[in-house]
């Protein structure tokens, strides 16, 4: 990583920044566009991650050139259906994204690997996570392995 970067925990005056990232993350691999998102989104965004962080099983790892957040990855421990019925808790990692012109310089895999470290301290299953094609191969260095996941492409 470049020497003007910093990679830290987000804090949660950041999750705003942290949001558009989310938003970009999702219009770049053409899953999502903003018009589709409840009107408001950002406020539930930041209201959501607010209460999960401080309930400590989830974080936002980010990647700050000065003040500007040019990176973004979510961990969290997975709960609700299966895990409050088989008591197996996975790890989930989310929201990994990089601004175009900060990319190349391992950023993105130094954030996934903060978040898999935050999510091992929590001794889940196995941790899991989606891939776009250009996440993939950050992916697959780091050990992740494709599964046999499938889905039924909406809207319905």
């Amino acid at each position: 990583m470049q020497d003007t970067l910093l990679l830290r925990e987000a804090r949660l005056f950041e999750l705003p920044a942290i949001a558009e990232h989310w938003l970009a993350m999702f219009e770049e691999v053409g899953k999502y566009r903003e018009h589709q998102f409840a009107p408001d989104w950002r406020a539930r965004f930041v209201d959501h991650f607010t209460r999960a962080i401080n309930a400590r099983d989830t974080a936002y790892f980010v990647a700050v050139d000065g003040e500007r957040v040019v990176g973004t990855a979510g961990a969290m421990m997975t709960s609700g259906y299966p895990a409050d019925i088989n008591g197996i808790r996975n790890g989930y990692i989310f929201g990994v994204h990089v601004d175009v012109q900060y990319r190349g310089r391992g950023i993105a895999t130094n954030l996934t690997q903060a978040a898999v470290a935050f999510l091992k301290e929590r001794k889940p299953w196995s941790i899991r996570l989606h891939a776009s094609p250009f996440g993939r191969p950050i992916y697959e260095r780091l050990g992740f392995e494709p599964t046999n996941e499938m889905q039924l492409r909406g809207p319905y």
